[in-house]
């Protein structure tokens, strides 16, 4: 490996954070620690989700979302996201 070159890329970590109503539209979150975030109305539509790590369930049901919101493979699209 070079010199000043990291092996793992650097994670965002929004542990605890307070996301409410939050527009995360259009974001790419992959690798964010989402641990005990606060995601009641945190707008998701089209954002990738996929490889985000500590995603719950309850934390997507209290979140909005579209069906173009790409999720965790071990998480499902919640109920009340819309299309677009």
């Amino acid at each position: 490996m070079e010199p000043g070159v990291r092996e793992d890329p650097l994670r965002l970590v929004l542990r605890g954070a307070y996301l409410i109503a939050a527009d995360l539209r259009d974001s790419d979150l992959s690798g964010v620690d989402l641990l005990g975030a606060d995601l009641r109305e945190t707008r998701f539509e089209r954002a990738d989700l996929s490889k985000a790590i500590y995603l719950t369930q309850p934390q997507l049901n209290a979140a909005r979302g579209s069906r173009a919101t790409l999720l965790p493979s071990d998480l499902d699209m919640p109920s009340h996201w819309h299309d677009g």
